[in-house]
């Protein structure tokens, strides 16, 4: 039986339209992404970049492990306490200025790392690398949402987040290179020329954004007209499908966000999930080469797998809950993966194969639950309440780049083991995947449909 005239155009139109959705999304991802992407990769270097800097860095400023800990902790009180004014002042002065003055503060900032000589010394420019540093990635989450529709944002995001990995993975042989090849040259040590030379390209590329990026979508130059109308009724018609608790607008609204009490659930899933993250990333380095692994550069490449786990988790549980339009169950079973996989890592302690196989696996879970949940606050807050609803979730849960440290750090010094540190960040975990079960608002887990 042939289709009727109208149903056949009909089915012409909703093609045609799906091809034109792809080739709108395809065009903004190659002119967005790639530099948000390589600005993400060298902002989470010089945060972490620490964790290799103290293979030599400790021994030579005679630090103790909670003097580290703290120090590769405090980063995150600056960056805590200056994400929120950091993301109202993008949403009113926009994104290019706002990321440009990011990242030459950082960079400068981590540059000058090379030059503390005490503990308390690295304490301060610690807190100010942080302090200069807020603001980005939340900054970036509230910018790709004016890009990217709710039901495209856990890939967006995953795609993001995979910069998390790609620092350590490529970095991490880059750093040890570093610290090993130019150690003693010009009189620095190696640990000096790594802050040095990791932080010179982030002034470039500060410098790019401010020409190469645009504020607003209707803005971008590069995009032809039909596709910013395009855009635009994708954009208004996921928002329509969206609930939206944050209609309101003006203060009135970040008062809304600030107060409400589900964004503080939200936080607590970031909190959670990422602290598995920068635990690996300030102690895998330490935890590897006390298991016999003695040359830098193999320290490099054997912390490779768990971050290549990682990576895989990111990009096949972001991709399936996108797909599935789910949210909650995808978090708790990645999270209680990863909690689980943490605690029988220590039963395997002196074995480096089974150490890095069992943090591997721990990897996969918590960095797939980091995807999952940050594809939620945009989606619940809307309007005037994004700014500071989206800086205060990452805010706070943040922290765990202070409170996984220094835990670890402190139960190192005090019993010489990791264990109970290990078991304290997944029952953390376990508590988070019960949150997103029962505390988690269900706006917060709508997502659009990709025909609306």
């Amino acid at each position: 039986m042939k289709p009727s005239t109208e149903m056949s155009g009909w089915m012409l139109d909703d093609a045609q339209d799906s091809v034109a959705r792809r080739a709108l999304f395809a065009r903004i991802t190659w002119r967005v992404m790639p530099l948000v992407f390589i600005a993400y990769v060298f902002a989470f270097l010089d945060r972490v970049n620490i964790g290799y800097a103290k293979l030599q860095m400790v021994p030579e400023l005679g630090l103790s492990e909670s003097q580290y800990g703290l120090a590769a902790g405090v980063f995150f009180i600056g960056y805590a306490l200056f994400e929120i004014p950091s993301n109202i002042l993008l949403d009113k002065i926009g994104a290019r200025r706002t990321m440009t003055r990011i990242m030459l503060l950082w960079g400068i900032a981590s540059a000058m790392t090379m030059f503390v000589t005490t503990a308390q010394q690295l304490y301060i420019i610690r807190f100010l690398l942080g302090v200069f540093e807020a603001g980005f990635f939340p900054g970036v989450i509230l910018y790709l949402s004016y890009w990217y529709p709710s039901y495209m944002r856990g890939r967006v995001t995953a795609s993001l987040m995979i910069a998390t990995l790609v620092a350590p993975i490529a970095g991490g042989p880059v750093s040890a290179l570093i610290m090993q090849e130019m150690n003693g040259a010009w009189g620095w040590s190696g640990w000096q020329w790594l802050f040095l030379l990791e932080a010179l390209p982030i002034l470039v590329i500060g410098g790019i954004c401010f020409f190469m990026l645009c504020d607003r979508p209707s803005e971008a130059s590069w995009l032809p007209q039909d596709q910013k109308a395009l855009h635009r009724r994708i954009m208004e018609q996921d928002s329509q499908g969206s609930a939206d608790p944050q209609a309101s607008h003006g203060n009135s609204a970040i008062l809304s966000a600030l107060l409400d009490p589900k964004v503080y659930v939200l936080a607590f899933l970031y909190f959670s999930s990422a602290l598995g993250t920068y635990t690996f990333n300030f102690w895998l380095p330490t935890t590897i080469q006390k298991l016999g692994v003695t040359d830098l550069t193999h320290v490099a490449f054997y912390a490779m797998l768990p971050f290549s786990c990682a990576a895989i988790g990111m990009i096949l549980i972001g991709r399936s809950s996108d797909l599935r339009r789910e949210r909650r169950w995808h978090y708790v079973i990645s999270i209680l993966f990863g909690a689980t996989m943490l605690s029988l890592s220590t039963l395997w302690s002196d074995s480096l194969w089974m150490s890095l196989a069992l943090l591997g696996a721990s990897a996969f879970g918590f960095s797939g639950a980091i995807i999952v949940c940050w594809a939620i606050p945009a989606t619940y807050l809307k309007g005037k309440a994004a700014p500071a609803g989206i800086a205060l979730v990452s805010s706070l849960g943040v922290t765990c780049g202070f409170a996984g440290p220094a835990l670890i750090g402190f139960v190192r010094d005090f019993t010489g083991k990791d264990h109970a540190g290990l078991y304290a960040i997944s029952l953390i975990m376990v508590l988070a995947a019960l949150a997103m079960l029962f505390l988690t608002p269900k706006q917060a887990l709508h997502v659009g449909s990709a025909d609306a």
